[in-house]
């Protein structure tokens, strides 16, 4: 297909201000593209404008002919009133209607077996049905929906009922179901576990469309990407490689730009002594001019400096009192969870500044670790001991909010009297608010990644033993999650963290405890290492139990069958003995066939199709009636 996707010269201004420079590139056939920037640069506000979700101050986008786009934005689904499987028939909304019209006209050519007319709309018609699928689709959903660990239950909840992790996925599902040729993607990874992001990757490195996505997952990117389209300074650059390469060249360009920074201010400043030194003399005056004209149209071409707008650093600055290695708390057999265990077998030693991780996927059981780490949950079983009494520290996942009008500087100010208004200023410099933004911005005002910036120095403040972080790269930027992984591996503190970040828990922790399966798996390093050696060995074994358990089922099946096939040929011998009228016969045959279409009607009902348990029984049903039809026929045959 080529060029699937074309933006040239489209830029984006604000009360007369650019939010970001013209920016051009191109999307072809088979592109991972990943849009990169800090917070609050543009890069959803340029998704928006794509797909005619919002106005362009400039620029042409063309999508070309034919293209089918996908789009999964950060706020993924609505609530709604659809059950989960009418949310995901929406997606073959056009199949249904063309099955609902043959179905029409299936019943009138019941009535008119010869018409023409309605013979050859029924030919069209089954033809479009065919090509979109409609034979298969049924099947295409319950297939997506499986994959995306939705259980036959799930499939009558409603979608309001749903968490964000699972809204995500029911995004996902329906996004796959239409097969898009251009699959745009807003922070994908958000409120996904890790079983489902990695699912997500592998997926998608196959996926035969291409996809456009912005993405602070630096491993997400670095899986997928084969081009980035970054932005700094408002202004966009493509760069036609992956991120290693990227992170590569963008370094070298910073410092390139920072020596012709110098060269160039170096230059000014000689210009400037010259004209000084030598304006004053009539005899040098004239080469002093010239001078001045060169400096002028230096001034006009000059750069800015880099440095002032590149990354500004956090340090968290945090002090712990136990020293390395000393026993903090044991586990010993520990199970968790309240009416019934999540996870069960758990084993291991934390110790002081030791730098923990805890991963899995949703629902098994992290935060639940979390409550009985802080002593806020006991354990259902098993043994815990605490060797030491510790300050620990908590940042939640789900942020606070703050409705308070007062500027950051009041707030800090009101909170710690004590603190002088050096060290308030100091702190909130620390975490990368200038002076400027201390005295003007609001709480209620704040960006989710400020926010975080805030719980996190309001964990500063105090000293902690221990830290408990749970999901804290949530609403952060790349920039911002670098500068966190810098200020975490200065804390003298022991940390626990719980995440779906891959990069950021491989960058911060060296220990792993991965709850998988009801089962709690310690690994004494990072968690790329416990996947290449264990995760993968762990997760293979899963596999092929449940594999013995789906073959002993089906054999279990199969030894039903031939039971009923046994005790059919029975009654089969039985009956042949047994001679009845051909008008008896008859109506058993009638009564058989009207059974059948009884139900097969009933398979075109929610609560069946819906439901495979009793599209299953309904088969089996169908089956039985068949075997009993062809007998009645035998029967019919020797009785005439």
């Amino acid at each position: 297909m080529g060029v699937l996707l074309s933006v040239q010269g489209v830029y984006k201004e604000f009360s007369g201000d650019k939010l970001f420079e013209p920016v051009s590139f191109i999307v072809k056939d088979h592109d991972r593209m990943a849009i990169l920037g800090a917070n609050g640069t543009g890069k959803s506000t340029l998704i928006k404008m794509i797909l005619n979700q919002e106005e362009r101050s400039g620029g042409d986008i063309v999508i070309s002919k034919n293209v089918k786009v996908g789009y999964l934005s950060q706020d993924v689904i609505e609530d709604n009133n659809h059950t989960l499987y009418e949310e995901a028939m929406t997606v073959y909304s056009k199949v249904i209607q063309d099955e609902n019209k043959l179905k029409e006209i299936g019943k009138k050519l019941e009535e008119n077996p010869y018409d023409e007319e309605l013979l050859k709309d029924y030919s069209t018609k089954q033809d479009d049905f065919e090509s979109e699928g409609g034979y298969e689709y049924k099947y295409k959903i319950a297939m997506i929906l499986n994959m995306f660990s939705f259980s036959k239950e799930d499939y009558d909840r409603k979608i309001s009922t749903f968490s964000g992790g699972e809204k995500t996925r029911v995004a996902f599902a329906k996004l796959l179901l239409m097969n898009p040729d251009l699959l745009i993607m807003d922070e994908p990874t958000n409120h996904l576990d890790i079983i489902s992001i990695e699912w997500l990757e592998d997926y998608l490195s196959t996926y035969q469309g291409a996809v456009l996505f912005v993405s602070h997952d630096i491993a997400f990117v670095k899986k997928l990407a084969n081009r980035i389209l970054d932005i700094e300074n408002h202004v966009y650059t493509c760069y036609n490689c992956n991120y290693e390469n990227f992170a590569r060249m963008k370094k070298e360009r910073y410092e390139n730009l920072v020596q012709q920074y110098k060269a160039q201010e170096e230059k000014k400043e000689k210009l400037k002594k010259f004209i000084t030194f030598y304006m004053p003399k009539p005899r040098f005056a004239s080469r002093a001019k010239d001078r001045e004209k060169k400096l002028e149209r230096l001034e006009e071409n000059s750069i800015d400096d880099p440095t002032k707008n590149h990354a500004r650093h956090v340090s968290m600055g945090l002090q712990g009192n136990i020293r390395e290695g000393k026993k903090l708390i044991e586990f010993k057999d520990v199970g968790i969870g309240y009416d019934k265990p999540l996870v069960n077998h758990i084993d291991f030693t934390l110790c002081g500044r030791d730098h923990l991780a805890i991963m899995g996927a949703n629902g098994t059981g992290k935060s639940t670790f979390g409550k009985v780490l802080l002593n806020e949950l006991r354990p259902l079983c098993g043994e815990i001991r605490r060797y030491f009494h510790m300050t620990m520290g908590v940042l939640r996942q789900d942020i606070r909010s703050y409705q308070d009008e007062e500027t950051l500087f009041e707030y800090f100010r009101n909170l710690y009297p004590k603190m002088s208004n050096e060290d308030i200023y100091g702190g909130l410099g620390r975490y990368a608010f200038t002076y400027e933004e201390a005295n003007e911005k609001r709480l209620c005002d704040l960006s989710g990644g400020e926010l975080m910036r805030i719980e996190i120095l309001h964990l500063s403040l105090e000293d902690y033993d221990l830290l408990l972080l749970d999901e804290p790269t949530n609403h952060l930027d790349m920039m911002s999650i670098s500068e966190l992984v810098d200020a975490l591996n200065q804390y003298t503190g022991t940390l626990v963290i719980v995440s779906h970040d891959r990069d950021f828990v491989d960058k911060t922790c060296d220990k792993l405890l991965y709850l998988y399966n009801g089962r709690g798996y310690y690994y004494n390093g990072p968690y790329s290492e416990f996947r290449d050696k264990e995760l993968v060995q762990i997760m293979n074994e899963e596999k092929a139990r449940i594999q013995e358990e789906n073959k002993q089922k089906r054999e279990e099946k199969k030894q039903n069958q031939e039971a009923k096939n046994s005790e059919y040929l029975q009654n089969k011998k039985k009956t042949r003995n047994t001679r009845e009228a051909p008008e008896k016969i008859m109506e058993k045959i009638d009564k058989a066939e009207k059974k059948k279409k009884e139900l097969s009607d009933l398979c075109s009902l929610p609560e069946y199709y819906q439901d495979t348990n009793k599209l299953n029984d309904v088969a089996e049903k169908m089956k039985a009636l068949d075997d009993e039809i062809s007998l009645l026929y035998e029967q019919l045959e020797q009785a005439m």
